[in-house]
């Protein structure tokens, strides 16, 4: 039975017809994306399938007894409530399964007959159950949903209402990850995470058996962890089989088939209304009317819609300078209370496409403000090249007034340009008639940021400093922002989560992190497969010292043991039962050491996986070697124990 259908759903919203005739079949344990333009309802959509908004027509229906998770969008905490403890309860359902499952077990052992048979069945239901939700080690799963959306552990333990507002809202998916929902509702959620973070949340849900429906402009997580596309466009929904890449490949095969056949039907009717006027009053009247009478009952082909609404930003030419755009010398930055930046010499060349990557919260922002010339830094110098002249994005847009419209922000910013000229570059932007004279704090994320990248080529700089330009953008207008970019001139060092955009536009790569910063030739992907084989190889190193040392510990320890027997043995002579030393039982202390160097041999050759191309591009296996090298890790370390404390006879 279907988890969720949508039948013929509209909705109004005073003349605007948001939703007219919308279905859609979710099945359990489909993961589905939500794609559209910014402003075509997917909110909407959203909120009436979470019962927040009711239809004016149609049906929403839910599987009876069917688990909704939802993400608030202001996530509510208790006075006092930690984080570990708010994403906790959304294990409420497996505690009370645990608990009710251990009760089970303790009425087994007095019940008798078709009551013992019953707890059994009961039993192994609930045992069943646990599986489902995730698991017996309930804290753990907490913990590691809590470091995988890159809340930093220091940060578990803290009042979650004291929290950043982005924190407040990874704690909110935290909870709902790990809820054991049936079907799990997510709206843009990679807008709070890192990078980190975001690969993360893909190999999480690419193994989550539940369904999942998302709403995401994320093109690598649609193309990593979805299997139908479903696509929002002018009310109704359109599903397409498979990922990100295969919904273009058959959105493009689609309009082609319904143009070509509304183009073939379109010539037959001309045809035929053609024949009709003319034969229409002569001898052939009657198979005139014959043919007008059948044309009549002629279902007409819909003109197939391809929506070609996206900004059209054309690149400003980029000013003149020389070959350096600047260059940092033993740079600190942040705030005196904390300090983010340390020593910091890195260098833009003219042309040079850079991306800034690196967690939340390591100091991407601050770094990219002081070389835009926002931020003073703590100490230290930007050095910048003959020329060189910025136009900075920021993510937040705070430098847009609240109390302007698109029009009068314009003008505000450059004066000298006509009102016609200023609604014609806003119209390249989709600010078409009075959406211009609407006042900017009543604009959606999506217009403001078109609105900010419409002021920014306007300017004729030498380089783009851009911190997160494609949030808030939808596919099109993405799509659109990389073409401007792919055009320029100029040198670009942006910060971006956006992993497609990142490999398409920058060839170069600066890592912030509390380590420091550094710098790397290569696009996003490179730089991920370098940092991934660095830790592969820095895991194996360890573990090979860690089983030397491991080793040389059992070596001196068998040599002390041996050294002590023979002592007593020239003591007290001949060794009689129970006077000596060693183990109670030789062939078992044998058998502890073979089974030892086993494990060091299995946790050895793990770890050397680890690097394999085959591993660590196939989340699945890498997924599964990572949890085997945790399992031979602690059965190492118990027969290490073991064997250390041996007791003697």
């Amino acid at each position: 039975m279907s988890l969720l259908t949508l039948e013929d759903v509209k909705k109004h919203f005073g003349a605007q017809e948001v939703l007219r005739g919308a279905s859609l079949t979710i099945d359990p344990g489909q993961k589905i994306g939500i794609v559209g333009r910014n402003g075509g309802g997917k909110t909407t959509l959203f909120r009436m399938i979470a019962g927040e908004e009711t239809p004016d027509w149609g049906s929403v229906r839910v599987r009876k007894k069917a688990r909704l998770g939802v993400v608030p969008q202001r996530p509510k905490f208790a006075e006092g409530e930690t984080a570990r403890e708010y994403v906790a309860t959304g294990l409420d359902e497996l505690h009370r399964t645990i608990e009710r499952y251990e009760k089970c077990a303790e009425e087994m052992g007095t019940a008798e007959g078709e009551e013992l048979e019953r707890l059994m069945s009961e039993h192994d239901r609930l045992g069943g159950r646990i599986d489902q939700l995730g698991g017996w080690d309930t804290e753990r799963k907490v913990e590691t949903v809590l470091g995988g959306i890159g809340l930093s552990e220091t940060h578990w333990d803290r009042e979650a209402r004291l929290l950043s507002g982005g924190e407040k809202n990874r704690v909110a998916l935290a909870r709902e990850l790990i809820g054991g929902h049936d079907l799990l509702l997510l709206d843009e959620p990679t807008n709070h995470l890192d990078l980190e973070g975001i690969e993360w949340l893909e190999r999480y849900l690419k193994d989550l058996p539940t369904g999942v429906l998302i709403v995401s402009h994320d093109r690598r997580l649609l193309t990593n962890c979805i299997d139908r596309i479903v696509e929002l466009e002018r009310g109704r929904l359109v599903a397409y089989a498979g990922n990100y890449p295969k919904f273009l490949q058959l959105k493009a095969e689609k309009f082609e088939s319904e143009q070509r056949a509304w183009e073939q039907q379109q010539e037959l009717l001309r045809k035929e209304e053609s024949f009709i006027k003319k034969h229409m009053g002569s001898q052939r009247t009657a198979e005139a009317k014959g043919r007008a009478k059948k044309l009549s009952h002629v279902e007409r082909l819909e003109k197939p819609h391809h929506d070609v609404r996206r900004p059209r930003i054309k690149a400003p030419e980029a000013a003149r300078g020389g070959e350096r755009v600047l260059h940092t010398e033993h740079l600190f930055g942040g705030y005196e209370e904390n300090v983010l930046l340390k020593d910091v010499d890195i260098r833009v060349g003219r042309g040079e496409r850079i991306g800034i990557v690196g967690p939340n919260g390591a100091g991407k922002s601050t770094l990219m403000k002081i070389i835009a010339n926002k931020l003073a830094p703590l100490s230290g110098e930007v050095v910048r090249g003959h020329g060189a002249r910025v136009a900075y994005y920021d993510q937040d847009t705070s430098h847009l007034r609240d109390d302007h419209t698109p029009l009068e922000e314009v003008r505000r910013h450059y004066p000298e340009m006509t009102e016609q000229e200023i609604r014609n570059h806003l119209a390249q932007f989709l600010f078409r008639g009075n959406e211009v004279e609407k006042v900017i704090t009543t604009l959606s994320g999506g217009e403001r940021a078109r609105l900010s990248l419409s002021l920014l080529v306007l300017t004729s700089p030498s380089w783009f400093a851009l911190d997160e330009p494609t949030n808030h953008l939808d596919l099109a207008s993405r799509t659109s922002l990389e073409e401007m970019l792919g055009e320029f001139q100029g040198a670009i060092v942006c910060i971006s989560h956006d992993r497609e955009f990142l490999d398409g536009i920058c060839n170069k790569t600066i890592e912030v992190s509390s380590a420091g910063v550094e710098e790397f030739d290569g696009n996003y992907s490179a730089w991920r497969d370098f940092k991934l084989a660095e830790r592969d190889a820095a895991q194996e190193a360890k573990a090979k010292k860690e089983a030397a040392q491991r080793k040389a510990a059992r070596e001196r320890e068998e040599a002390e043991r041996r050294r002590g027997g023979g002592e007593k043995k020239a003591k007290g002579g001949s060794k009689k039962k129970g006077s000596g030393k060693g183990p109670r039982n030789p062939y078992m202390f044998e058998k502890l050491e073979k089974k030892i160097m086993e494990l060091e041999q299995e946790l050895e050759t793990l770890n050397a996986s680890m690097a394999s191309e085959e591993v660590y591009t196939n989340p699945d296996r890498l997924r599964d070697t990572q949890y085997r090298i945790v399992e031979v890790e602690a059965n190492l370390e118990s027969s290490n124990e073991e064997w250390l404390n041996w007791e003697t006879a």
